[in-house]
């Protein structure tokens, strides 16, 4: 007996209602479909950036754990300040290639600075690995005091001229786009201008004091050499109770739990949709076994086994799932554009780079989304799949009458 056909057949005399339960099974699928590939994408684009960013681990203050994690991801302005002496002992440690101190400090509002509540991020050029390498053109000169050099996110460009409290830089180069909101957003000087800014502040009457002194700085960029081991270095550096030290693991862990708490209104309706679309299945499969036991009373007295009637209401809704999970893809490409233009755009807001997955990884999604909708019609059909084969055929003639 060639059940597809049947199958085919079977769900063809009720259209209405077998394309409503499509219709159920696609809406569910396409927005399981969408969100893992949306939340896929973001967490991709933080693990790029991330993986370009060159240092291996960032020592800060203990107590600026949280603050330096919204800093790298999103270019919020954060002061917090530790005494450079630690690099040195940083540098001693077995397997540190590189090590270098950076201070953050932010600009005021007023005639003294161009740009207020702006990013200032001083480094030293002479250790630095992690923002000349990231210039889009560099000029034969050195980089100097008087320059600064701007994230990709900025508008200013080369040779421009910018005032931070009432010193006069000129514009070095620019950095292409990283994908981490604080070299994006900021604006780089030298450390040791950085401590001349401080000087400054305390002599502008209308502006507050930057909070340092020569000698603090914010963070220590530590590069690992190739043969050495992350988690030994780490543990070294994490002996001083009064740092934290920070990696590029710790912070995708914390985007992915902010995508979690992002996307948790449709991952619960993503949830709450294919247990609905369970129980429908299941109820809507059971009477469609009662409105048909005189049907399947026939073909178990002309000799179909259980085995045959009970895979025939699978085969329907498996066949009824399958379409859901195709229809689903389309609807699901749908709603990743309108992600694209709210969650996207408010991800964009936060400083927060987003990257579609390859089209293998979205073909991929794709494929366990209609895998996802074949195994909720099984689920859902299964008892009354079990209900309709256990039926005794001369009973089943006599209730269908």
């Amino acid at each position: 007996m060639s059940l597809l056909p049947l199958a085919f057949k079977n769900l063809a005399r009720k259209p209405f209602r077998t394309w409503a339960l499509v219709l159920a099974v696609a809406i569910a699928g396409g927005a399981v479909f969408s969100t893992a590939t949306v939340m896929w994408g973001v967490e991709r684009s933080m693990k790029q950036g991330l993986s370009k960013f060159g240092a291996d681990l960032l020592v800060i203050p203990r107590g600026a754990l949280v603050n330096m994690k919204t800093a790298l991801l999103t270019g919020e302005p954060s002061a917090f300040y530790m005494n450079s002496g630690f690099a040195s002992e940083v540098k001693t440690i077995a397997g540190v290639a590189k090590v270098s101190p950076q201070i953050f400090l932010t600009t005021a509002d007023g005639e003294h600075c161009t740009i207020g509540n702006a990013f200032l991020v001083g480094f030293d050029p002479d250790t630095d690995f992690t923002v000349m390498p990231w210039l889009l053109a560099r000029p034969k000169e050195p980089f100097g005091k008087a320059h600064a050099i701007v994230g990709g996110n900025n508008g200013y460009q080369a040779g421009d001229t910018v005032l931070f409290y009432g010193q006069t830089f000129t514009v070095y180069g620019k950095l292409d786009r990283t994908g981490i909101g604080l070299y994006d957003n900021a604006v780089f000087i030298h450390i040791d201008k950085a401590y001349e800014l401080a000087d400054a502040s305390k002599q502008l009457s209308d502006v507050a004091a930057l909070g340092f002194a020569r000698g603090d700085i914010s963070a220590l960029l530590v590069q690992i050499g190739n043969s050495s081991k992350a988690g030994l270095v780490r543990f070294a550096v994490s002996r001083n109770p009064a740092v934290k030290v920070v990696t590029a693991g710790n912070i995708v862990t914390s985007v992915r739990q902010n995508l979690v708490a992002l996307f948790t209104g449709t991952v619960v309706l993503s949830i709450v949709l294919v247990l609905g679309n369970i129980l429908m299945i299941s109820a809507i499969f059971s009477t469609i076994v009662n409105e048909r036991k005189k049907e399947l009373g026939l073909l178990r007295a002309i000799g179909a086994k259980k085995q045959a009637v009970f895979r025939l209401i699978l085969s329907e809704s498996t066949l009824l799932t399958a379409m859901g999970g195709a229809l689903g893809i389309l609807i699901g490409a749908v709603l990743m554009r309108v992600y694209a233009r709210t969650i996207g755009f408010h991800l964009e807001s936060l400083n927060i780079p987003f990257m579609w997955p390859p089209f293998g990884q979205i073909a991929m999604l794709g494929a366990l989304s209609v895998l996802l909708a074949l195994l909720v019609g099984a689920l859902g059909a299964v008892w009354p799949a079990l209900a309709g084969s256990r039926m005794d055929p001369y009973d089943a003639i006599r209730a269908g009458e």
